[in-house]
């Protein structure tokens, strides 16, 4: 009886430690960011990333912020009706901000 609880613990602490390795860990931060053109802040913008469904517009202030962003080089595309799309590419290693420029159409 002993030996089975003995060996039922070893194994429920070698499955708990298994994972505990720190590659498997996904590290995450933010990338908050401003868009602008030549003279103000740039409204309901749309920011994508990796050209996923992960999609935030601009506030009022031209201000965005991405949550949760895997640590590493993304590709960060803008689009507005008026203005020239762009994209750009940007190496997250901790939290980041960004100011990007749209040119008008």
């Amino acid at each position: 009886m002993k030996q089975t609880i003995f060996s039922i613990l070893f194994l429920c602490s070698v499955l708990a430690f298994a994972n505990n390795n720190e590659t498997t860990i996904l590290k995450t931060t933010t990338l908050k960011g401003k868009v602008v053109d030549n003279t103000e802040s740039l409204t309901g913008v749309k920011v994508t990333i990796d050209n996923k469904e992960t999609v935030v517009y601009t506030d009022f202030d031209g201000n965005f912020s991405l949550e949760n962003v895997p640590v590493g080089v993304h590709k960060i595309e803008l689009s507005l009706i008026t203005y020239q799309n762009k994209e750009v590419e940007i190496d997250l290693t901790q939290e980041s901000e960004i100011e990007i420029k749209l040119e008008a159409k």
